[in-house]
């Protein structure tokens, strides 16, 4: 498919690190005076909007095929870091990051369209009520076990 503008290389994401496939993500770099990485640092708008858009579109495709690569860290924050990273007032970037979480919403439509989400939330709120719990038992028996040291 053409492209009227360059769209980042299109590639898999899996690799031995947490932090070496995050920092292939073409909109993830480290940045002069900050100890960790950017999660939004995209080019220069060409206010184009449809343009822009597009743009967005590809890296929310690029953070999607991270988290397939990756199913082992789905659910550990990324989409956050991205979205606090964000300048949500910066007017030119607005289609950058419009078309990114449209096609985000899109997508999330089409997965939701396959499971009953009541349940399946259900199900998670039982799967973190029970690891609580253990947490809460383990930390009590390692209490019991350094006092009786």
């Amino acid at each position: 498919m053409h492209h009227a503008q360059n769209f980042p290389r299109r590639r898999r994401y899996k690799r031995h690190s947490l932090e070496q496939q995050e920092a292939l993500l073409p909109f993830v770099r480290f940045c002069p005076g900050r100890t960790y990485r950017h999660y939004w640092q995209m080019p220069a708008p060409r206010k184009d909007y449809p343009a822009d858009s597009a743009y967005g579109r590809e890296c929310a495709a690029h953070l999607l095929q991270w988290l397939k690569d990756n199913r082992e860290y789905v659910g550990k924050g990324l989409l956050s870091r991205v979205a606090r990273d964000i300048d949500f007032d910066d007017r030119d970037g607005r289609g950058q990051w419009m078309g990114f979480f449209n096609y985000l919403e899109i997508m999330m439509l089409l997965g939701a369209d396959r499971v009953r989400v009541y349940r399946h939330v259900d199900s998670q709120h039982q799967l973190y009520l029970a690891l609580g719990q253990r947490f809460s038992l383990e930390a009590r028996f390692r209490r019991i076990r350094l006092r009786n040291r």
